[in-house]
């Protein structure tokens, strides 16, 4: 089976050196939006108001097959 690897981009960037054995690249595609909502968690910065995740999907040979962003937008609605 295939190995992906699933870099992530936001306020720090994180490179995957180990990746994930998955049986397709539906799969993997599954695994990174199952990725994205922990990682933001984690990442939406407590004194910004926009904000963005990206994860990455390589294969093995380093080729970009998949890419998933989750944003996060507030709006102040009073002041």
């Amino acid at each position: 089976m295939p190995r992906y690897f699933f870099d992530l981009k936001g306020c720090h960037h994180e490179r995957d050196d180990e990746g994930v054995i998955c049986a397709d690249l539906q799969s993997a595609v599954r695994e990174a939006k199952k990725l994205l909502p922990v990682i933001a968690l984690d990442e939406v910065p407590a004194d910004g108001e926009h904000h963005a995740v990206t994860v990455l999907v390589s294969d093995e040979d380093g080729h970009v097959v998949y890419s998933g962003v989750l944003s996060f937008v507030g709006n102040w609605l009073i002041r």
